[in-house]
């Protein structure tokens, strides 16, 4: 057997074997740690390799792990990527070591802290590289456990409130998402004579009766919309980032609001291709109105992680506009989207995580002048916000302008008046900015404030050479 027939077992367990042995033996804190980053770092390394192996170009399934598992039921351990689930799976992996080395400075249960962190890595990579309905919702659900348990017990003030509202909405939006799954597979079942939950077979073997696709695609829409988020599905995100702790919100930016895209695209559109044109306007709109609204509401914010979490409500919304266009640029605008918004969100939240613990505050109103105290972080916080608002030669920028393309091509007035929340993000952005980092110094504000520290700077320095190289040279998400 070759090591290739294995490498997506071996990038999804390893975090859970892992996850075991950190909680088992990293009683002492440093050991903790330490394994928590070396057991992080072996996915990430694995997914490299699969990216040194991947066909490039090609539209087939990739490193294909398949085996019976519930026979009785059809259904099967089957695993698989391509060019829409590979890019993700390397953010997955590549986000999560990055979220453990920046929280070095937890204090508070150790072990458990950094065991959820690899708990939730396994269940995100297993929602990507699912290609059996009952495996994809197993994980899909294995999610919400570890990042309820990190907001409750590591979150702000109101952490039981924002951990509860986080775990009923998307839970409900799961069942919802699970009727559809089932009515899909009876129907193919009622096709093919057998009881199966592969996707791909149905995919290839199945055409669904319109009829049925206008029913059950809504199903699947609301299920996928909620994870998003897309207004008006949102409520629960700002509450869940502001009360999350940062390595929480670093994740729950980056990795799991791509579930949301990855599971309209792979499942609703590829299946119900009838019903996805006939629903397209809809999710235009609403993918226009979340761009709006998200602006808007993150331009009346004064708590700087509210505002990135709001944005993240605009700039997910670019993803679905993408997808409703139904042509070619604009499902790679959205796709590639999903990768850059995971990039650009990590790096924001992560600088918002050192100001709040540097300054003991992340109130707008209560900063000012912070450049010339923490030169470093600043920098690199403006940096970030060129990127999250568009700025060319920036990855977020590719992203964006290959969704107007589509866009336009589908929705010529629709795209126009989607530009409008480009100005709405250039204005909050730049508002922010000038008054939290170029204002007038805040004499509350201690003189000696501690900037980046060695475990900050090395996620910091990745992600923007990151952004940077693949806003100048987007290819090789864009190719696959």
């Amino acid at each position: 057997m070759s090591y290739h027939s294995i490498l997506l077992s071996l990038t999804l367990f390893t975090p859970l074997v892992g996850a075991i042995l950190v909680y088992v033996l990293g009683k002492e804190e440093n050991r903790a740690k330490s394994l928590a980053l070396g057991v992080s770092l072996l996915p990430l390394i694995l997914s490299l390799v699969m990216i040194a192996n991947y066909q490039w170009g090609s539209n087939q399934v990739q490193f294909v792990e398949k085996l019976p598992w519930i026979t009785d039921f059809g259904i099967s351990y089957y695993l698989g990527v391509d060019g829409l689930s590979m890019p993700l799976v390397l953010l997955t992996t590549l986000l999560t070591t990055l979220t453990i080395l920046f929280s070095w400075d937890v204090h508070h249960r150790i072990r458990e802290y950094f065991a959820l962190l690899l708990l939730l890595e396994v269940g995100v990579i297993g929602v990507f590289i699912s290609l059996d309905f009952f495996l994809f919702y197993l994980f899909w659900e294995i999610v919400l456990i570890p990042m309820y348990f990190l907001i409750v017990e590591w979150g702000g003030p109101r952490r039981k409130y924002a951990g509860l509202k986080f775990f009923i909405y998307t839970h409900v939006a799961s069942l919802i998402m699970l009727v559809g799954i089932v009515a899909l597979c009876l129907n193919a079942s009622g096709q093919l004579g057998y009881l199966t939950f592969n996707m791909i077979e149905i995919a290839q073997k199945v055409s669904f009766a319109r009829e049925f696709q206008l029913i059950v695609f809504p199903m699947l829409f609301i299920g996928f919309a909620v994870k998003i988020p897309v207004v008006p599905f949102h409520t629960w995100l700002p509450d869940a980032h502001v009360e999350a702790p940062t390595g929480g919100s670093v994740l729950l930016a980056g990795v799991l609001l791509k579930m949301g895209g990855y599971g309209l695209i792979r499942i609703a559109f590829s299946l119900m291709p009838e019903a996805a044109v006939h629903y397209a306007w809809y999710m235009a709109i609403l993918g226009v109105i979340s761009m709006a609204y998200g602006a808007f509401l993150a331009l009346g914010q004064d708590d700087l992680k509210k505002m990135i979490a709001y944005s993240s409500v605009s700039h997910m919304g670019f993803v679905v506009l993408g997808m409703a266009a139904l042509n070619a640029k604009g499902f790679n605008g959205a796709v590639f989207q999903m990768f850059a918004h995971g990039l650009i969100s990590g790096m924001l939240f992560m600088l918002c995580g050192i100001l709040q613990h540097s300054t003991q505050t992340r109130l707008i109103s209560q900063l000012g002048g912070v450049a010339t105290k923490m030169p470093k972080m600043s920098a690199l916080f403006v940096f970030a916000c060129f990127a999250s608002l568009g700025l060319p030669g920036l990855v977020g920028f590719v992203a964006e302008f290959n969704v107007f393309i589509g866009a336009f091509a589908t929705y010529s007035t629709l795209a126009l008046c989607a530009l409008f929340s480009i100005i709405l993000t250039a204005a909050y952005y730049l508002w922010a900015i000038e008054r939290a980092f170029f204002g007038i110094a805040n004499p509350n504000l201690d003189d000696n404030l501690q900037d980046i520290q060695w475990f900050h700077t090395v996620p910091l320095v990745v992600l923007t050479a990151l952004i940077l190289f693949f806003g100048v040279y987007p290819a090789p998400v864009m190719e696959m």
